[in-house]
């Protein structure tokens, strides 16, 4: 067995060198085929299937607060009821509002930005994860005073101590606040920020916010469990709703929500690319199932034309099984090259789109080849191998050696010429279904490309800015005695710093830019001194601003004005607002003048002197939310806002120059004001208008590119059915021309039956892509899934392209010389 399979491997090799072209173009159709699977599979793998470096990850849910007012966190106080509630076989863990942020850390191996996590000291415990150095966190270290021990992710240890093995007990500073390094969480361990290095230390919690279910003295946070052994999510959620129902009874003041949500940890961190990862993988399983298609399509030319040679084979006393062991040993070594070069240009196409996968896409750490991919691989090999080669073999094997040997055509060689045929129309079935999904995705990108934003795009750079300094307590009594001001000693400053760079025409703060959601903030005001119901209180989505920000962003003023440089810390508070909260609030009004109030002393009074046009927030789909500013320089120690601006602000430059050309000017200038500065995901409001489509750019550009391989692959079968077809109508066409037929007769001979072939495969494709454009629904804007318009245009492009491919064995057939032709035979 071993030595037949090694001469039949030799035999094959030397096929080869007699005839590479064949092999050459079965290796790239298959390489394409399943490197495009691979590509997506790695990505499928890491995001969706791969599970998070927990025990049990399954296990772990996040829990919130559910009902129609989804703006509330959970306080501690409410964690610890719902905890009480449920007993201890369910464990917790919280990451705690005010106490995670960014930060700036120095090491050996010099700065690095990380995320800061003030947490429970059960949550590891919790997660089931336990430091590969020193110790976790104990209970008490979340008491006052006794939370400055660190637990370093192994990508800080690794960056910045330089994996030093003795690196416990050493401090770090986190904004300028020293931490004692207690311990090193293990390799590949994220939470709560997955993109980014982490760190994590025990919030504190003060004995007032153990019991305070709201006020001042409670702190909210995100809340995760561990579900009991005995218990689903479900069931969780039933039981924590009918205890948070009996909470919110209980407190006064403030209404809480009544109900409880409870979601799959994982879920919640995948679920906006599930849908886009699983229809990208159907995708290229379509593709890979054309490449097989195609495949087949040769084998079977390639059995038909060693028609004769097998049958002197098999007179010589070749055995079917010994012919079929052949062809399938050929194509199991096909399949296996056009693997190997599957995978180098798969994990090619991962590192040539990296920057857009980590921009659109969640965990993106995780996304590595394992043994998962590889038995991906092997099994695709496998099933290729099994299409591409018993299929044609068994075909090729029908035939008669007498009449094979006498050089009579027989039924079987039509019959697999048809077989051939349908194949052809297959690929331009699925082709065309590609193509109209690819279409529709390209006119969904183009229509949130014309969707009006609200400001300008053109040359404005933004970034985030971090200043790492000590102050970034949210409570309003203890703020109001810090030291100085972040706004005064280094806002200010850099604005002034900002505007005096050449080429800058407006520079200016704010906590929140559009499309750029890094901090998001629900007030709740009164309006007018009016005393209304809790639920009926006016909110909307807080924003810290300087002046000059409607005139880096050109967001056009609907009434009134924006800040100015008048508006100081002495002068009387004022707010502006967006025409979304003049329309819900103060309908048919004229909102200037209307006071808001947060609170006591200087917010308790503030007037709206401005109204601006409604911009795009989060995405560029969903509707502009109530949105009020604040002033900046009114933002003081002491008022409700100031712990935003100490925690993160961010800038926006326009310029008369491309906005690219200033991010060197603007580190140089940021790091002169604040030596300890950060910045933050620093780019232009374009590519911030680009990032905010998610996924769906992604998905456009790969179905782009998956169109194109399915369009040529597709091209690629007709052209090789024609030319097979012409080269076995050799001798019929040379005595056509012989006895007289002209050069356009041989053409349209030719054309006739490749129209014949587009016209059926376009019908059928044309069908399938109107009943697959129903699931596209979810997927795409402005565009419906039916557009004439799309389906027209490929329908076009793939008749086009087909009958390109149809052209070249046409004009060759015309080109026949009879005589050569039938001296050859």
């Amino acid at each position: 067995m071993l030595q037949s399979t090694m001469q039949d491997v030799r035999y094959t090799f030397r096929q080869w060198r007699r005839a590479p072209g064949f092999a050459l173009t079965v290796v790239a159709v298959l390489a394409l085929g399943l490197g495009a699977n691979i590509a997506v599979f790695t990505l499928l793998n890491g995001i969706l299937l791969r599970p998070l470096p927990y025990s049990h990850p399954d296990r772990i849910v996040s829990v919130e607060l559910g009902g129609p007012m989804p703006y509330y966190n959970l306080t501690y106080a409410n964690m610890l009821q719902l905890r009480d509630a449920v007993g201890p076989r369910m464990k917790i863990g919280a990451v705690l509002n005010g106490e995670s942020s960014f930060a700036s850390v120095v090491g050996p191996g010099g700065r690095y930005q990380v995320t800061y996590g003030g947490v429970t000291t059960g949550l590891f415990e919790m997660l089931g994860v336990q430091p590969v150095l020193g110790r976790g966190f104990r209970k008490e270290e979340n008491d006052p005073g006794q939370n400055h021990v660190l637990l370093i992710g192994d990508d800080v240890w690794r960056n910045v101590f330089n994996a030093d093995p003795n690196v416990i007990g050493k401090s770090l500073a986190i904004r300028h606040e020293p931490y004692t390094i207690i311990g090193v969480l293990p390799k590949g361990f994220f939470f709560w920020d997955a993109d980014k290095m982490g760190v994590w230390s025990p919030a504190e919690i003060t004995p007032g916010a153990r019991s305070a279910m709201s006020g001042k003295d409670s702190i909210g946070g995100s809340l995760y469990a561990r579900l009991p052994d005995d218990m689903t999510a479900a069931q969780l959620a039933a039981d924590l709703s009918r205890t948070q129902a009996v909470i919110a009874k209980e407190v006064t003041g403030d209404q809480l929500p009544t109900s409880i949500k409870v979601t799959g940890y994982q879920n919640s961190l995948i679920e906006d690319a599930r849908k886009p990862l699983w229809l990208l993988y159907a995708v290229v399983l379509g593709i890979w199932m054309l490449a097989c298609l195609n495949v087949t399509s040769l084998m079977l030319a390639r059995a038909v034309s060693q028609t004769r040679e097998h049958a002197v084979r098999a007179a010589l006393g070749a055995t079917r099984r010994r012919l079929l062991q052949q062809t399938v040993i050929e194509g199991l070594l096909l399949s296996i090259m056009g693997a190997a070069v599957g995978m180098l240009l798969g994990q090619s196409a991962i590192k040539l789109l990296w920057r857009q996968i980590e921009r659109k896409l969640p965990l993106t750490q995780t996304i590595h080849v394992d043994w998962r991919v590889i038995l991906c691989l092997v099994g695709l090999t496998l099933l290729t191998a099994l299409i591409g080669g018993l299929f044609p073999a068994f075909r090729a094997m029908r035939h008669d050696v007498r009449e094979s040997l006498n050089g009579v055509t027989t039924t079987a060689s039509a019959s697999a010429n048809r077989t051939r045929e349908v194949l052809v129309v297959a690929q331009l079935a699925l082709t065309l279904v590609f193509l109209v999904g690819a279409g529709l995705f390209l006119r969904t990108i183009h229509a949130l490309r014309q969707v009006p934003l609200g400001f300008t795009q053109q040359n404005v750079l933004t970034g985030g800015i971090i200043l790492n300094g000590s102050e970034r307590n949210f409570d309003e009594a203890e703020s109001a005695s810090a030291a100085g001001s972040v706004v005064t000693t280094s806002y200010l400053p850099l604005l002034e710093r900002l505007r005096a760079i050449p080429g800058v025409r407006v520079a200016a703060l704010s906590s929140v830019l559009p499309l750029r959601s890094e901090m998001q903030v629900t007030i709740i005001t009164s309006l007018d001194h009016k005393d209304v119901p809790y639920d009926q209180q006016p909110k909307g989505d807080g924003r810290i601003a300087s002046p000059g920000l409607v005139d880096a962003l050109g967001i056009p003023m609907v009434r009134g004005r924006f800040f100015t440089e008048d508006d100081t810390a002495t002068s009387p508070t004022v707010a502006v607002v967006n025409k979304a909260f003049a329309d819900k609030y103060l309908p048919g009004q004229d909102p200037v003048g209307h006071i808001l109030s947060m609170g006591k002393g200087k917010f308790a009074d503030i007037r709206i002197v401005g109204v601006i046009a409604d911009t795009r927030q989060l995405n560029v789909i969903d509707a502009t939310r109530p949105e009020i500013y604040f002033c900046l320089a009114q933002t003081e120690p002491g008022t409700p806002l100031y712990g935003i601006a100490t925690a993160f602000i961010q800038v926006a430059i326009r310029a008369g120059v491309p906005a690219d050309a200033l991010r060197a000017q603007f580190d140089k200038v940021l790091h002169e004001v604040a030596p300890d500065a950060t910045t933050t995901d620093v780019k232009t409001i374009h590519q911030a208008v680009e990032d905010s489509f998610g996924s769906q750019t992604l998905i456009a550009r790969l179905l782009e590119t998956f169109a194109g391989l399915a369009l040529m692959i597709a091209s690629v079968g007709l052209y090789g059915l024609l030319s097979f077809a012409v080269a076995q109508r050799t001798r019929e066409i040379g005595i056509r021309m012989a006895l007289g037929a002209q050069q356009s007769t041989i053409l349209g001979l030719v054309l006739r039956r490749a129209v014949v072939l587009v016209a059926i495969g376009l019908t059928l494709g044309g069908t399938l892509a109107w009943f697959a454009a129903r699931f596209a629904g979810s997927y795409i804007y402005g565009v419906q899934a039916h557009d004439a318009l799309t389906f027209a245009a490929v329908t076009v492009i793939l008749a086009a392209s087909a009958f390109i491919a149809a052209w070249l064995p046409a004009r060759r057939a015309a080109a026949v010389d009879p005589i050569l032709a039938l001296r050859s035979e």
